[in-house]
């Protein structure tokens, strides 16, 4: 059976965030905000990726042609993304426009490029981002009419190509008959 201790030590809860900052980094960020997350116990504070100058960077779109840097951050006491975002503006080493936290369980929020409109798709009844086609052009009785004229055209092409055009009715009867085999007709027992 596990002690106590043993209980506690495996229910240690992390608390795990993503903080992206657009722009360049100012000497001594990470080691600062570092520090001032001590008091949640920061367990964990690591530059994770940095993207190359983009012209218009997904999470800040209200800045343009600028780099954004990624930092995985855990904790071992419970804060908010809007806590770290204060204490990171109150290092006065960047602005606030400049930072966004979220959890790191929170799902992407991303624009998908060309729907600027940024209504729902699912409720429009009308169907107005399908492209318009010719119903007749699928089914119906002028569909239908035309299907069979191709099927014909296609049957005497084919009747030509095998040499079944020679103006007989039925190919297939006059075609030559096979010859029967009497040996083996009757049986032995005598039938």
């Amino acid at each position: 059976m596990k002690t106590f201790k043993e209980y506690l030590a495996e229910s240690k809860k992390m608390w795990s965030f993503r903080i992206k900052v657009a722009g360049e980094l100012p000497e001594g960020f990470q080691s600062t905000v570092k520090d001032r997350l001590q008091k949640f116990g920061c367990t964990r504070f690591d530059k994770t990726a940095q993207t190359p100058i983009q012209k218009n960077a997904i999470d800040f779109p209200q800045l343009e042609n600028i780099e954004v840097s990624m930092f995985e951050v855990e904790t071992a006491y419970p804060v908010t993304p809007p806590e770290i975002a204060s204490i990171i503006k109150s290092c006065d080493l960047i602005k606030e426009e400049y930072v966004l936290v979220r959890y790191t369980t929170e799902e992407l929020e991303q624009t998908v490029a060309g729907d600027e409109s940024g209504k729902s798709l699912l409720t429009d009844p009308s169907y107005s981002e399908v492209a318009k086609i010719k119903h007749k052009d699928y089914f119906g009785d002028d569909f239908n009419k035309s299907f069979l004229k191709d099927l014909e055209k296609t049957a005497k092409a084919r009747k030509k190509e095998l040499g079944h055009d020679k103006g007989k009715p039925d190919v297939l009867g006059s075609a030559p008959k096979a010859k029967e085999d009497k040996a083996g007709a009757k049986s032995a027992v005598g039938s």
